[in-house]
């Protein structure tokens, strides 16, 4: 049954639905944005195994080679929620690096020297989220967030420049490639990234929430002040004034409790999913440079994104 188990778990994957009417038969619906995988048809009946299929002629047999399993495989291979793109570097070459590298790292002539360069494949991965915003109704948008595996930081400036990355999916040359990365940590700190960035929008129309505040405050700052007034009448019997400390309690939990209500009208609830990560290779060069400070020498490793056209240095371990 491991067919069925797959073609279920595609059908799902794809926001459809599976009926299961009995031992190796389903009804399936797809959504219609895949009906032209399916020469048009949302709705098909499915048999995954030969006598129930003999006993259903209306349904498809689901085997290897049948129309419908190699439709879904190319929904698997189309729709996959990670790939991988090869940047496009006509000449990766860098006039005048010397001088660029101290521009980079602010220090004057005479402190560094190149002892070599070497080109290689570097790793950005990119994470695309949908960000979904509810508050008054549901609004979302799409988010990618761009780490450099070769440091683990967000590169904000890649991100940025998405636009200048031409590239392929076939490997342009052989170059080599640094260590090993820890694509989960990458995620971890992409999701974290963006959870910062989406906490901070809290409150729908900010501007308009706090006038129905201070509406509120003034209104309940006007019951209390009556209420005091009618404290400090003279004459009051005791069941009087304590009705009237009462009420008094009461108004201050009242105007809380309208306080939380009106938050709650006004607050974003926000989620975010994952829909993709596409991992990108791109051809850098690898600088060992040596630098000189009062007498003492310390090499150093840099590497150069001609894409955006500067420098990072690299986490050691990678190296």
């Amino acid at each position: 049954m491991k067919l069925q188990n797959f073609v279920i778990a595609v059908v799902e994957a794809m926001n459809g639905a599976v009926d299961l009417l009995e031992y190796a038969l389903c009804y399936v619906m797809v959504p219609e944005e895949y009906s032209y995988y399916f020469n048009g048809k949302t709705e098909m009946l499915l048999a995954f195994d030969f006598e129930v299929a003999q006993e259903n002629p209306e349904a498809e047999f689901i085997t290897f080679g049948s129309y419908t399993l190699e439709q879904l495989i190319n929904i698997v291979h189309d729709k996959t929620i990670s790939t991988l793109r090869y940047g496009v570097i006509d000449n990766l070459s860098l006039s005048k690096a010397e001088d660029k590298i101290k521009r980079f790292l602010d220090i004057d002539k005479g402190q560094m020297k190149i002892l070599k360069e070497k080109h290689l494949l570097g790793r950005w991965i990119c994470f695309n989220y949908k960000v979904g915003y509810t508050a008054h109704e549901k609004t979302e948008e799409l988010r990618d967030i761009w780490i450099n595996l070769q440091n683990g930081e967000i590169d904000e400036n890649l991100q940025e420049n998405k636009n200048l990355i031409f590239h392929t999916k076939e490997l342009p040359k052989n170059y080599e490639i640094p260590g090993q990365v820890n694509i989960f940590e990458a995620f971890e700190k992409s999701y974290s990234y963006l959870k910062a960035q989406s906490s901070s929008t809290t409150i729908v129309d900010e501007i308009e929430f706090n006038k129905e505040l201070q509406r509120l405050d003034e209104y309940y700052n006007e019951l209390e002040k009556e209420n005091s007034k009618k404290l400090e009448r003279k004459g009051i019997t005791d069941k009087r004034k304590n009705e009237l400390l009462s009420k008094a309690e009461t108004l201050k939990l009242e105007r809380l409790k309208q306080k939380q209500e009106m938050t709650n009208k006004y607050r974003v609830d926000i989620d975010m999913t994952l829909d993709n990560g596409v991992m990108y290779f791109i051809p850098l060069i690898e600088y060992h440079i040596q630098l000189t400070f009062r007498g003492t020498e310390e090499e150093k490793i840099l590497h150069y994104n001609p894409i955006i056209k500067s420098f990072y240095e690299p986490t050691k371990n990678l190296l």
